[in-house]
């Protein structure tokens, strides 16, 4: 057993928090912070051909985490720097997150939360 469930968690991942500043002019920038490292497994599960406005490829991942770590998770983190377990960068993100599922194991518990993920597309 891995972290208390019985998925083996390979790979580790950052979880970047988002911040909102208010400047004196009463502009509003977001920043992400690096808030925690968890366990997870990662594997793609589809990719998305958008042509307008550009044309781009999005991919979307699915991730499985100890419900140890649900307090780190949220719609408003994104997730970069996912590594396997010899410390080689599988990719560097961002990621963000779109859906989230509670998932119990075969006593009824919550043993693992699975992630659904999607590439960040900035001025999309």
């Amino acid at each position: 057993m891995s972290n208390g469930i019985f998925l083996k968690l390979p790979h580790k991942m950052d979880i970047y928090t988002k911040t909102i500043t208010t400047s004196v002019a009463g502009q509003r920038t977001v920043s992400y912070s690096k808030s925690a490292t968890v366990k997870t497994f990662f594997q793609p599960i589809s990719s998305e051909r958008r042509v307008s406005p550009y044309t781009d490829n999005i991919d979307e991942y699915q991730f499985y985490v100890s419900y140890r770590d649900a307090a780190s998770i949220s719609y408003d983190n994104r997730i970069q720097n996912i590594v396997d377990r010899y410390g080689n960068v599988v990719y560097a993100g961002p990621i963000e997150i779109v859906n989230i599922v509670k998932q119990p194991g075969f006593n009824g518990k919550i043993r693992h939360i699975q992630l659904v993920g999607r590439v960040v597309v900035e001025n999309a």
